[in-house]
This record gives C-alpha cells, structure tokens and sequence, in this order.
C-alpha cells in the first residue's frame, strides 16, 4: 500500500511538473504582454478575454501530456496500473476547476480540458498493462 501511495504523489509531482514546463515554454513562445499585472484580477480577465482558441486548446493539450505522463509514472511505481495513475488525472481536473473560476475561458474549455485528462489517465494505464 506504501508504494501505491509513493506512486500516487510521484506521478502527480511530475504531473504538476509537466503542467508548469509546458505552459512556461508557451509563454516563451507566445510571450504575454510586458505590462500585464499578474495580480490584477480585471487585468487578468481581460487578457484571458482576448486570447485566441488555439492557445486554450494547447494548455489543454499539454493538460493531457501531464495526465498521461504523470499516471504512466504512477503506474510504473506501483508496478501495475489501477488507482495509483489516475490521482495525477484527479489533481489536474481539480486545478481546472480552480482555474476556470477564477479566469475568464471558453465555455467549451472545461469540458474539453476534463475530457483530454481522463483520457490521457486512461491511456496511460492501458500503456502500463503492456
């Protein structure tokens, strides 16, 4: 049961890992404005506002990367897929939610960002089995 658990938070510490380097390189790649205030909430709101689709439709991308990756280590920790590989898929979906109330989205950015997570979790436990 240890390992299980050890497998649990390894895979969602590289989860969270994975989450932070993708959107870190698409700011380099797409680099948000040079005045924006990060703790102005109105701000915040507008330039989430403003932002095209195919931007949220990358976080979202890179959100089943780390579902996928994060459950994949999980499973190889814990020797077996099961339980273990989708924690990292639960936190994800959790920082969605978290996320979507506090910025401005798409309405279909939930949906579709919760769909790519659990299937990046199921994929990953369907890759552990072989």
């Amino acid at each position: 049961m240890i390992q299980k658990i050890l497998a649990a938070v390894v895979g969602a510490v590289v989860a969270v890992v994975i989450v932070m380097i993708w959107q870190a390189v698409s700011a380099l790649i797409v680099p948000p404005p040079t005045d924006l205030n990060w703790r102005d909430a109105a701000a915040m709101a507008a330039y989430m506002r403003g932002l095209p689709m195919w931007q949220f439709a990358v976080v979202i991308l890179g959100y089943g990367v780390a579902a996928f990756v994060g459950g994949w280590i999980a499973a190889l920790v814990a020797k077996g897929s099961g339980w273990p590989n989708w924690v990292p898929a639960g936190l994800l979906i959790a920082a969605t939610f978290v996320n979507v109330s506090q910025y401005p989205h798409p309405m279909w950015f939930p949906a579709a960002a919760i769909l790519t997570i659990l299937g990046g979790a199921w994929l990953s436990g369907r890759t552990a089995r072989r």
